[in-house]
């Protein structure tokens, strides 16, 4: 028996020989000269065809029936280890080989496609106004009635919740008059992404045109268009709302510098291990140019160049960042960035964490001490040469004291 081994052990030496150089060559080339998921991703690619051939070879050319089996269950089990190895692998090889499409094509294509998919991440049909049981805060005796000349309003996602709730208490008896339902779009009561806001408001076509628009600050690049059009903006800040990152609850990371997110998103630090977290590789997810986290996040760079992000890092809508940074079994190495009330309100999710930026935590107490470093306006916008009334009227009324009481019970931070 003790023969019957060693005939074993010394007859599948010689194939131990011939596959250790063609599978482990590529990993010992990993370690010593780069980032091993590039390495792994290819090496999964050439050794799963290496050990294909290694099989039908033996199959062919080994004499001993005994020895041609031995080979043959060696060279299937390893390759069931490298079919395993390149599943491992798939989410950094198709990040890191395959070529990428342009961002600014993500961004047209799903610009050309809201019409079908308007707002497919985020639902809100709960907090459409003059609807039965919805979930918009309720405002008893109003200090403002609107009758007649209902300003046509647009907004950001996030700040649906706060202007439907107005309007609902604000615009007597317009459930009667208005076209408001729960497709959010082409009515009188709009909602969208920041930069749709934006065009609405500055619409050549006065029918299309909103009359005001609620999102956070606009862009540089947003306020020069509106000049460009010979638009005169009035902007006016009805409250504040902590801009924040966050990451999945399995990620040991619990905060960050100013200094290390923006080696995040400029690539300079690529690994979470440099940031006290796992040896995985960071997945910072990105949004649409001109939308308000977007806009926010290029303020935070601080001049530093923000990496284009690929196509694996970009997401059109705040809800899918917020879900997929939750779903640790595929991106639990990933970070987003968004504001406050997205994340714990709209888009809630145990699955993810806000992390602490520069040691102080994103609490509405923090938002309102100032303590917070990232702190953005939430602002109504209108055109100095609009007609309606109304419009000043309903901008008034968010910075009177029941005004910014709804700021405050919807979510957001007042301005005082």
């Amino acid at each position: 028996m003790t023969s019957a081994a060693f005939y074993f052990a010394t007859g599948s030496f010689d194939y131990l020989l011939l596959a250790s150089p063609q599978y482990f060559l590529f990993y010992a080339f990993a370690l010593i000269f780069g980032d091993i998921y590039a390495v792994v991703a290819a090496a999964n690619v050439a050794n799963f065809i290496l050990a294909i051939t290694g099989s039908v070879y033996i199959c062919r050319h080994a004499p001993p029936v005994a020895k041609k089996t031995r080979g043959l269950i060696f060279y299937t089990a390893i390759t069931l280890l490298l079919a395993g190895l390149a599943g491992w692998s798939y989410k950094h090889f198709r990040t890191l080989i395959l070529p990428t499409l342009s961002i600014h094509e993500i961004i047209r294509d799903e610009r050309g496609r809201h019409d079908l998919n308007f707002g497919i991440d985020t639902d809100l049909t709960e907090y459409v106004p003059f609807q039965e049981n919805n979930k918009l805060v309720k405002i008893e005796s109003p200090t403002l009635l609107i009758d007649s000349e209902y300003p046509t309003i647009h907004g950001a996602f996030g700040l649906y919740p706060l202007y439907a709730a107005a309007v609902e208490a604000i615009y007597n008896n317009a459930n009667l008059i208005l076209a408001i339902d729960h497709r959010h779009w082409n009515t009188r009561v709009a909602v969208g992404t920041s930069p749709q806001a934006f065009e609405a408001l500055l619409d050549e076509n006065k029918q299309n045109r909103s009359d005001m628009i609620f999102m956070l600050r606009p862009s540089e690049k947003q306020l020069q268009e509106a000049e460009a059009k010979g638009v005169e903006l009035v902007i006016t800040s009805i409250g504040y709302e902590a801009f924040v990152f966050f990451v999945s609850v399995v990620n040991p990371v619990d905060g960050l510098s100013l200094e290390q997110i923006r080696d995040i998103y400029s690539k300079r630090t690529t690994h979470w291990d440099a940031l006290g977290g796992r040896r995985e590789r960071i997945l910072p997810f990105q949004r649409p140019e001109g939308s308000g986290s977007q806009t926010a996040m290029l303020r935070v760079m601080g001049g530093v160049p923000m990496a284009p992000p690929q196509l694996e890092e970009f997401r059109p809508g705040m809800g899918g960042i917020v879900r997929d940074v939750a779903d640790y079994r595929n991106y639990g190495n990933a970070i987003g960035f968004s504001f406050r009330y997205y994340v714990e309100g709209l888009f809630k999710h145990d699955g993810v964490k806000l992390l602490e930026i520069d040691g102080i935590a994103p609490s509405i107490a923090n938002i309102q001490n100032r303590s917070y470093p990232l702190i953005g306006e939430l602002v109504i916008i209108s055109r100095r040469d609009n007609e309606n009334p109304n419009v000043q009227r309903l901008t008034d009324w968010f910075l009177s004291s029941q005004g910014q009481e709804l700021v405050r019970d919807v979510g957001y931070v007042p301005l005082e």
